[in-house]
């Protein structure tokens, strides 16, 4: 599930190469009329785009899929637009842009690995007398669970990071279902995908800062 945002993805791209292209290619279908997606038997489709930069030209195609990465017959106007910006990624990627990603890194090679720090623990003071069990803390409720769900997603959005469509719709799907099992897995998932997030968009300031 590690990946790139498409609008960070662009604003690197802005920052150092903003005279970059990009062109869209697909048919000519029997009306005459010239779509920017190609679709084959059965009603799959892809989408296919090149960019370039300077005198370097790349280019990258990709199925429209769904949450699953599998490809989705008779697409929505939706679902072939949210393949063309996943594609779009996947075109910068060839320039090097997010590569590791594709290799099933979570973090480039080149990255300063962080050292835990074990925390001192203070030895514990002999009790005088038998303290009374402390009650058991209840566990949370699934509404209670939801909200908090819905209240990471609104401040990882607020902090400039925003679930892809198909991520948003698992969240979505849990939520009205109250699926527990699920929803704390999203949020693990928030969790690791906020701090990459968290982690591009201090680069980003990093470099703006230096140049």
């Amino acid at each position: 599930m590690t990946y790139l945002p498409w609008n960070q993805a662009v604003t690197y791209m802005m920052d150092h190469y903003p005279e970059y292209t990009v062109k869209w290619h697909g048919t000519t279908d029997e009306n005459n009329v010239t779509r920017d997606v190609t679709y084959y038997e059965g009603g799959t489709a892809m989408v296919n785009c090149s960019v370039t930069i300077g005198e370097v030209q790349r280019e990258c195609w990709l199925p429209v899929m769904d949450y699953k990465n599998k490809a989705i017959a008779h697409p929505s106007s939706r679902d072939i637009s949210d393949s063309k910006q996943r594609c779009l990624v996947k075109c910068f990627a060839l320039f090097g842009l997010g590569i590791y990603i594709y290799r099933g890194d979570a973090v480039p090679e080149d990255a300063t690995p962080v050292t835990p720090v074990t925390p001192v623990t203070p030895p514990k003071k002999k009790a005088k007398k038998v303290a009374a069990a402390a009650p058991k803390e209840e566990s949370p409720s699934k509404e209670e669970v939801a909200n908090t769900l819905k209240t990471k997603c609104r401040d990882l959005h607020n902090a400039g990071w925003t679930p892809d469509p198909s991520l948003q719709k698992q969240i979505k799907a849990a939520v009205a279902d109250l699926d527990l099992e699920k929803m704390n897995s999203l949020m693990g998932l928030l969790d690791e995908s906020g701090e990459i997030a968290k982690k591009l968009n201090d680069d980003t300031t990093q470099e703006l800062s230096n140049e």
